[in-house]
């Protein structure tokens, strides 16, 4: 069979249908993909797609009917509903459909329904004709997903360097809070670093935006550019036992052999002292 239908059985033809079908006849030739690569790439920029991890695990386990490990060849799977929801551990069928639609509308697998709805492979002379899941916009889009994968990826890295950044800043921030507040308390300033340090310990609690990050890192330089302007550094005398604090008790295990000879002896002949007895202390 040549001719691919646009509409799935029993449901509404959508925008979304017409946006994947014209895609597809648009698509170059393609080339030999990994599946798990495939995966692996759009779990990481599914984000940039709408895409949840759940999403992600009902594609996971459609990709898991094809043979092999390439995207190549024939791409349409026919698992029933059942078997699917079996291989995803028993996930409830209205929801493994849920998320399977979201994975249609998004155009990552494509419905290739039979005239009944039903999905089935069966050969027609020498022509094998397959209804199911289609899984090549996978191998078709790949560059395009890893491209989202890449900035997803940047966007992380960035935001774990400024929360870092801004931890780092936090902590200087109570170190000259304490300084501050022993040489100059009536100083406001120490007061609103205070509470810059409290509202930047609850914000940490929940997950910052690029945009929060960048506004509390702004707010640190100019509080801690102000607190170091204002504390005055002092000179303090090392204590003297500070070295010997830290250093190891160190024991002599050196015996003086001598010594430890005539104490022995003096033990050895005490012990061999034979007990007298009062008729014999008296005679002597």
């Amino acid at each position: 069979m040549t001719y691919t239908p646009i509409t799935s059985f029993r449901r509404a033809l959508s925008a979304a249908d017409l946006a994947v079908k014209n895609a597809t006849d648009q698509r170059a030739e393609r080339r030999a993909i990994s599946k798990w690569d495939a995966l692996k790439e759009l779990a990481a920029g599914r984000s940039m797609f709408g895409l949840t991890d759940r999403d992600m695990t009902v594609l996971q386990a459609l990709v898991s009917f094809h043979q092999g490990t390439q995207l190549t060849g024939e791409l349409v799977v026919f698992p029933s509903n059942k078997t699917i929801c079996e291989r995803l551990n028993g996930m409830p069928c209205s929801t493994m459909r849920r998320h399977l639609s979201k994975l249609v509308k998004t155009g990552f697998v494509i419905r290739k329904d039979s005239p009944n709805g039903k999905r089935y492979a069966r050969k027609r002379g020498d022509q094998r004709v397959v209804f199911g899941f289609d899984l090549a916009p996978l191998a078709d889009r790949f560059v395009e997903i890893s491209q989202a994968a890449t900035t997803v990826r940047n966007t992380q890295e960035r935001l774990q360097d400024l929360r870092e950044t801004v931890s780092l800043m936090r902590r200087d921030a109570v170190g000259l809070c304490e300084i501050g507040r022993a040489q100059s308390p009536e100083m406001g300033l120490w007061d609103e670093l205070e509470d810059l340090i409290v509202l930047t310990s609850r914000a940490f609690r929940r997950k910052l935006t690029e945009t929060d990050l960048m506004v509390m890192k702004a707010q640190f330089e100019d509080a801690l550019k102000r607190a170091q302007a204002s504390v005055q550094i002092v000179d303090t005398e090392e204590m003297s036992t500070s070295d010997a604090s830290n250093e190891q008790h160190q024991y002599n295990h050196k015996i003086n052999l001598s010594e430890s000879r005539n104490t022995a002896h003096k033990v050895q002949t005490n012990l061999q002292e034979p007990d007298l007895s009062l008729t014999e202390v008296q005679e002597l």
